[in-house]
């Protein structure tokens, strides 16, 4: 089989798809045993987390802080629901609309979850120095502002 040749700007892109997906996926395999021990979801904590951090939140706006879909999300609301972490209210300011809240055993979820996971992300991007680390935000956060 002949082997495949591609522009050398190409080539550098493949590349960095490549390194980028292969950094993200080692990053969640080191943090995601925190969330399983607790028999939840990196996307369940994040809803959590942002609740607990942000306060009460509707679906959409959810949606756009954790860039999941509509469908993934309303999943993730019904497990934590019947989990009792969360609970859905009526928006007083638009009826038509539910808000989302954390409860107080989602909250101690949270509190219990959150100083593993924050003492884990320092020991996984420690590699890193602080200037590297805000180099890397500076690239990363150009590179996804990308159209």
């Amino acid at each position: 089989m002949e082997k495949k040749s591609y522009l050398e700007k190409d080539q550098l892109n493949l590349k960095l798809f490549l390194i980028l997906n292969r950094c993200g996926h080692s990053v969640n395999k080191n943090i995601y045993p925190i969330f399983k021990k607790e028999h939840i979801t990196e996307a369940q904590f994040y809803v959590l987390e942002l609740l607990y951090h942000k306060g009460d939140m509707k679906i959409k706006e959810i949606v756009e802080k954790t860039f999941s879909s509509g469908g993934t999300m309303t999943v993730i609301i019904e497990n934590l629901s019947k989990e009792g972490y969360i609970m859905k209210k009526q928006d007083e300011a638009d009826r038509r609309a539910s808000l989302i809240s954390i409860t107080s055993k989602g909250t101690y979820l949270v509190e219990k979850i959150f100083s593993d996971h924050v003492n884990n992300l320092d020991k996984v991007l420690s590699i890193l120095n602080k200037d590297e680390k805000e180099n890397l935000m500076s690239l990363l956060k150009k590179l996804g502002k990308a159209q």
